[in-house]
């Protein structure tokens, strides 16, 4: 986005930490049923990204539009490619057996036993 929408594009890692930023929402929101203690962790990731957006606003020479770009992009990529576990069944130990039902996973055909 920094590329397309900045007079000045900047280059550096921050727009690939503001990826991980957004990777990492999506892994939570998605597994927020499953994995205790997520709403603290939405909350941060919220707070993160705010004060680092402000903080751009307020700071001449800090591209917002390369962070804009890395967290859309690293929440794209993650929810596209990203795990996506259900528990599919539960063993007679009690153990939970999880299924991946990623996005990608419907748009690549599978081959069936036709047996």
């Amino acid at each position: 986005m920094s590329y397309w929408l900045s007079k000045a594009p900047a280059v550096g890692a921050s727009g690939a930490i503001f990826g991980l930023v957004g990777s990492f929402a999506v892994f939570v929101l998605r597994h927020r049923g499953m994995v205790k203690g997520t709403e603290g962790d939405l909350r941060y990731i919220a707070n993160v990204i705010v004060l680092n957006l402000a903080i751009g606003l307020m700071t001449k020479g800090i591209d917002n539009w390369g962070h804009l770009g890395g967290l859309i992009g690293g929440a794209a990529t993650s929810w596209l490619l990203g795990p996506a576990w259900k528990i599919q069944s539960v063993s007679s130990e009690g153990r939970r057996v999880f299924a991946d039902t990623a996005p990608i996973f419907s748009l690549i055909p599978t081959k069936r036993d036709e047996s």
